[in-house]
């Protein structure tokens, strides 16, 4: 998928999340599909022009967004062009929430995200020690702030696309997982099976599930 698509589709999941968490007086009206739309929030996410071009926020902004939400953002990468995005509780900074890792494919502008983990225990965790805890102040978790920062970093890097295997372990949670990475921008590709035209996509992936 599009990079520059999905980064806009990934602010647009936050605004709308800050739109619900945060006072009304924080933001400025929003006009009609055909005017230009200016959202702002609190002064930290965008300034964007829907109908012509958009400011994406950028690393610091995201960051100080999640850590006024709870959450602090870290982003490590090595001399094999692999990245991973993590997200540790502010108040503890022990309890990891959760983790994406990847890497920029060596031919081509494709970013590859290779897993990704957010883990219920520790956001149970961090709830209880905090009760204001709002995962982050994204109504998809910490997991969309974390994906922010790495496409940054893809795009950073002339990445142009994003691949991710929801992997099929289980009927259940690959359809789970498929409404989740549709709601935060992605598109469906293809289903990577067990035929012999999957052979080569299985051994990049490690596994069955739905390329996005």
């Amino acid at each position: 998928m599009a990079l520059n698509k999905l980064l806009t589709i990934t602010l647009l999941c936050i605004t709308c999340t800050a739109l619900r968490i945060l006072p009304a007086a924080a933001f400025s009206s929003i006009s009609t599909p055909r005017t230009a739309h200016k959202a702002r929030i609190s002064g930290l996410l965008m300034s964007a022009d829907v109908e012509s071009e958009t400011t994406i926020a950028d690393i610091e902004e995201i960051t100080t967004f999640a850590s006024k939400n709870g959450v602090d953002l870290k982003f490590t990468t090595n001399a094999a062009r692999g990245y991973r995005g993590v997200a540790v509780s502010k108040n503890d900074p022990e309890n990891i929430l959760g983790y994406i890792e990847g890497f920029i494919r060596p031919a081509g502008k494709v970013l590859h995200a290779d897993k990704m983990e957010i883990f219920k225990s520790a956001l149970f965790s961090a709830r209880r020690e905090n009760d204001s805890f709002t995962g982050g102040g994204t109504y998809l978790g910490p997991g969309l702030l974390i994906a922010f920062v790495c496409l940054l970093h893809g795009i950073e890097n002339g990445c142009q696309t994003i691949e991710f295997l929801a992997i099929d372990d289980a009927e259940f949670q690959h359809k789970r997982l498929i409404r989740y990475y549709k709601t935060a921008g992605f598109e469906e590709v293809r289903y990577v099976g067990e035929e012999l035209k999957d052979i080569p996509d299985r051994l990049v992936w490690g596994g069955c599930g739905t390329l996005m």
